[in-house]
Parts: C-alpha cells; sequence; structure tokens
C-alpha cells in the first residue's frame, strides 16, 4: 500500500463527518474499550472476532511487505476496489521499509438480524467497530464501522463506514440482533436505494440549494445543508473553477446488485448500506499549466504540459437509516466512506 498525492481529498474528508482521532491503541487490542459511540455488540462472535483479526494481519502483509497476494481472501466489493487500487500503485515499486503496522483497537462485533423481506437482507453480514488507522495510512485513528459478507466460504471486508463526529450521540445505529428483521415495507425500498440516491446525489452537485422536494425521500440534514454539505462543496468549488475559465462536472452511479439492507434494532427499519461510484470531470477549452485547478485540487501526475481535461473517480459508501413507512418520517443519509480510484489527466 503506498501513501501518495490523492486528487480530491479535501472534499472527501469534508464529507466523512469522521470523529476527531482517538488516543493511540495497541495493535490489536481487542480486548480495550469498545470505540464510542458503537452500538451494543452481539454474544458469541468468536468466529467473527477472528476473521476481522485475520484481515487486520493480512492487510498489515500488504502494507509492510507489499505483499498483496491474499488480497481476494480477505476483501470483495468496494473492499477489494481499494485494496486492487492501491495494489497498482504499488506496481514495480521498491518494497517498503520501516513501516508501522496497522493498528486496530476496542474491537467489538454486531452480527445483525437477517431480513428475508427485502432484496440484500439475507445476506451473512457482521459489522465490526473499531478505532483503527487503516484507511488513514497510519497517519491517524479513527472510529470506522468494518462491514464483513460471507463470500466463497470465508469472511472478506465489503465496506467501511466512518464514524459520525461528536460524542454525544451513536456513531452508527443500532441493529437488531435476535429474532426476525422487520416485515413491513420500509419508507425506501431497499431495492431503490441505489438509484434514488444517485438521483438526489447528481441533484446536489450542481450546488443547487436542497429542497426537501428535491431530496425527497431523504432529510434535508448536513449531507445536504450547511456549510460542510454535498451541495455546498460542489457550489464552491464550481464557482471558483468557472472564475478561472474551467468546468467541474460531477456524477454518481450506484454499485452492481442490492445494498445491504440491515435490520435496526426495535424493529425501526433498515440500515441501508450502498456503494457507489464518483466521477469528477475538469475541462480547460484554454489549457492550464499549473499543479493545481483554480477550487485547489491538485492535478494527476503524470500529465502533459499543457492540461486540458482531467477525470477522477472514486469508490463511495453511503448509508442511511430508512424507517418503517407505517412510521412515517424520512430516510436519513449518517454515513460516509470515500477513496480515490483513478485520475487522469491530459
Amino acid at each position: 500500500m503506498n501513501i501518495r498525492t490523492r486528487p480530491r481529498v479535501a472534499f472527501l474528508v469534508a464529507l466523512t463527518l469522521a470523529a476527531v482521532p482517538v488516543a493511540t491503541a495497541a495493535c490489536g487490542g481487542s480486548q480495550a474499550v469498545p470505540p464510542v459511540g458503537a452500538p451494543p455488540a452481539s454474544q458469541h462472535t468468536a468466529a467473527e472476532r477472528a476473521a476481522a483479526m485475520q484481515w487486520l494481519a493480512t492487510t498489515n502483509q500488504m502494507w509492510t511487505k507489499d505483499d498483496f497476494s491474499a488480497l481476494d481472501q480477505v476483501t470483495t466489493g468496494e473492499g477489494r476496489i481499494i485494496y486492487r487500487t492501491e495494489q497498482r500503485q504499488v506496481a514495480g515499486g521498491p518494497t517498503p521499509s520501516g513501516r508501522t503496522p496497522f493498528q486496530l483497537t476496542g474491537l467489538s462485533v454486531t452480527v445483525p438480524c437477517r431480513s428475508r423481506a427485502v432484496a440484500g437482507g439475507s445476506t451473512p453480514v457482521f459489522v465490526a467497530y473499531a478505532d483503527t488507522d487503516v484507511f488513514t495510512l497510519g497517519q491517524s485513528i479513527r472510529p470506522e464501522a468494518l462491514v464483513f459478507q460471507h463470500a466463497s466460504g470465508t469472511w472478506k471486508l465489503a465496506a467501511v463506514v466512518n464514524g459520525l463526529s461528536g460524542t454525544s450521540q451513536p456513531r452508527w445505529p443500532a441493529l437488531c440482533r435476535a429474532g426476525a428483521g422487520p416485515a413491513a415495507a420500509a419508507v425506501l425500498p431497499p431495492a431503490d436505494y441505489g438509484a434514488t440516491l444517485t438521483r438526489v446525489l447528481d441533484q446536489a452537485a450542481t450546488g443547487a440549494a436542497e429542497t426537501a422536494k428535491a431530496a425527497a425521500p431523504f432529510a434535508v440534514n448536513s449531507f445536504f445543508a450547511g456549510p460542510d454539505s454535498i451541495n455546498a462543496q460542489f457550489a464552491t468549488d464550481s464557482r471558483r473553477d468557472r472564475a478561472g475559465g474551467v468546468t467541474l462536472a460531477q456524477r454518481f452511479a450506484p454499485a452492481a446488485g442490492p445494498p445491504l439492507a440491515l435490520p435496526l434494532a426495535a424493529g425501526r427499519g433498515y440500515w441501508l448500506v450502498g456503494v457507489f461510484s464518483q466521477t469528477s470531470v475538469y475541462h480547460s477549452a484554454t489549457g492550464t499549466r499549473k499543479a493545481s485547478w483554480p477550487d485547489g485540487s491538485s492535478i494527476a501526475s503524470p500529465r502533459p504540459a499543457v492540461v486540458h481535461q482531467e477525470t477522477d473517480t472514486f469508490v463511495t459508501t453511503y448509508t442511511a437509516t430508512d424507517p418503517l413507512r407505517l412510521a412515517g418520517g424520512r430516510v436519513v443519509l449518517d454515513g460516509f466512506f470515500g477513496w480515490p480510484v483513478t485520475d487522469l489527466a491530459r
């Protein structure tokens, strides 16, 4: 794995709503206090805890030795995209030396109820909550929810969700841990989550002020309103780019397959975990010789002497609490994670 300059990382961080770094902890400290805001843990999770620690050990082989031979044994979906991206970055480079293994502490595991009432609701899943520096590449320790799926006979990291900022509220919603999931319909059919959120994100990416009508069925929370919202970030970036003679277009697309629909505690609905691609395209008719675009984002390297266009792609996770239709209310975005995948300047 390779630390490198990542275009558009400032935007991804703005959306992360991640907590401030927590105290440094020992590698593999699974007996430490769980992350603040972790939901109640399940009982009898020795196998799941072992799978999480095996994932960490394998990840450290990649980080300290650039040994990606076991990549497909511990990742799938979004996780596999992230690790494959890092593998491409280090291909042909020198073996790293002196890197400290990643840390993980406070491991807490929840095995959610399965629900056969929705697509994606019966997939074997567990969520490992922990404080780790894996996804900051050793720069700081942050709370993460690591979503593992059972695939090809083993547990694999499928998605990552950053913890919400602050400590006055839970970082992640409590999940059903016993019995069956809800049988009643949710406000948003989980199978429609990808297409519906894509529409709302594409609208937000225009920079227009969000309205309840345009965002429906999603609530207009801090993801869509306020200085750190998607809308405000894109509006600011687009304004700066236009002033410099550059256009910026953003578009989203859901990953293949249904999202995960994990039943919430007390039968309150579902926690939807969806993976999306995000594509950012810069265009300058006259071209630029500078190292960054007017909005401050670094231009990809290597690059030609005069750059007319750049295309960046990211893999992202968006999570949302989806209440039951009979209870009313709106779907609430509550989690995010993003990782740069490709960047090409020409």
